[in-house]
């Protein structure tokens, strides 16, 4: 299978192309440690495989509309 082929089934199948999948995992994850953790930031990040902090506040904010930050203070469980 070409990565064309599966790009295009994957994007018909999931609604999304993999890469932004893969993003929304992340993303998922890192939700999940800002709630039940009280690990700083830049650990979440780098636990999530972001490259670093400003690159996970940058998709973060994008997918959820806030700041991971703020979105800790909104929920946080710690």
């Amino acid at each position: 299978m070409s990565l064309c082929y599966f790009v295009r089934a994957f994007r018909n199948t999931v609604g999304i192309a993999p890469y932004a999948w893969f993003v929304q995992q992340r993303i998922v994850r890192a939700k999940r440690l800002l709630a039940d953790t009280a690990l700083p930031l830049v650990q979440v990040a780098l636990e999530c495989g972001f490259s670093d902090q400003a690159h996970f506040t940058k998709a973060f904010a994008k997918a959820s509309g806030i700041t991971p930050a703020k979105w800790r203070r909104q929920t946080c469980r710690c």
